[in-house]
């Protein structure tokens, strides 16, 4: 277990450094274009590991990734830990929207009963439902109904092949790795951790029904935090607050809508009686892409951490341009 807190902490630390360089090279941009600078950027891009004395273990980590845009921010930390001498492995299903192999970590990949065409006809649909339309109120209501079916029985088949794999199961469990690294908004690398007896590290933007802050033990006042698709701030009117709070009471329901297919599997996949919400209380370290220079001020706990704008790439700074040449 001591070994399994060094490697949870070796990661932290390397996902401090990555955030620390973004912030670097935007601060970074108002100076003139130089050797001397572009030399900095270089080293901005890529920290060299520190010679401590930390360095000299090197641990195995499991990454369960979601498919899509939340595996940018997952491939950046994989990269960076394999980069650095770490074994890093990426669990991913055989056709995917965005994932695949890279040059820093390993794969190991299992069966799924759908192909790529399948995965396409899903996210137009999805596209569909964001485009503006003139159909009828309730007929928007049944296209996004069916969309969100289309995409729930997507992501509890990847879940299922994964979990219920038997084989893959039981070559991880052999493999000794020391932490898991996955997206909780996607549950099924929390449950391969909790199988196994790892340390969890979440990477995620945030739940629609706050199940990450419930679960994390975040007290989330509706006073001053505002909820998901409110459009609302920190600061509310009296009848903003009463609204906020209304959704704050439908929350609970709200998950309940989107995770009750995963808590059957829970219970079916661990043997035990609990849902996703008890499997994410486990987590060791919240790392929360959100920053309180774009998102409001609320309470966090110590194992929250927050790296907003990790999964952006480092830009060169552009070249100094007079204003009158605009």
């Amino acid at each position: 277990m001591r070994t399994a807190g060094v490697f949870v902490f070796l990661l932290l630390n390397m996902v401090m450094e990555i955030s620390g360089a973004v912030d670097n090279m935007k601060g970074s941009a108002s100076e003139k274009s130089s050797p001397e600078s572009k030399l900095k950027t270089e080293e901005a891009e890529l920290p060299h590991t520190k010679p401590a004395s930390f360095s000299l273990f090197l641990g195995k980590l499991l990454v369960v990734p979601m498919d899509g845009s939340h595996w940018i921010g997952l491939k950046a930390i994989a990269q960076e830990m394999g980069r650095r001498g770490h074994r890093v492995t990426v669990v991913m299903p055989e056709t995917t929207i965005r994932m695949g192999p890279g040059k820093h970590y390993e794969t190991l990949t299992y069966p799924v009963p759908y192909d790529k065409a399948y995965i396409d006809s899903v996210m137009s649909t999805h596209k569909d439902i964001m485009k503006k339309s003139s159909q009828p109120f309730m007929e928007k209501i049944k296209k996004r109904f069916r969309q969100f079916q289309a995409i729930s029985d997507f992501l509890h088949i990847t879940a299922e092949k994964l979990l219920f794999n038997a084989s893959l199961i039981s070559h991880l469990s052999q493999q000794d790795f020391d932490a898991v690294l996955t997206d909780p908004m996607l549950p099924t690398g929390s449950l391969v951790a909790r199988k196994l007896g790892l340390p969890t590290v979440n990477l995620l933007r945030g739940i629609p029904c706050h199940l990450d802050m419930k679960s994390a033990g975040c007290p989330s006042p509706p006073s001053y935090v505002p909820r998901f698709f409110t459009g609302y701030t920190d600061k509310m009117s009296f009848k903003e607050r009463f609204i906020n709070t209304l959704v704050a009471l439908v929350e609970p329901l709200f998950c309940k809508l989107l995770y009750w297919r995963f808590d059957q599997i829970t219970r079916d996949f661990l043997g035990e009686n609990v849902g996703v919400a008890e499997v994410l209380s486990d987590s060791d370290i919240w790392l929360l892409r959100n920053d309180f220079t774009l998102d409001f001020p609320r309470p966090l706990m110590p194992n929250i951490v927050l790296v907003g704008g990790i999964n952006c790439n480092v830009k060169h700074p552009l070249p100094p341009v007079r204003l009158y040449e605009f």
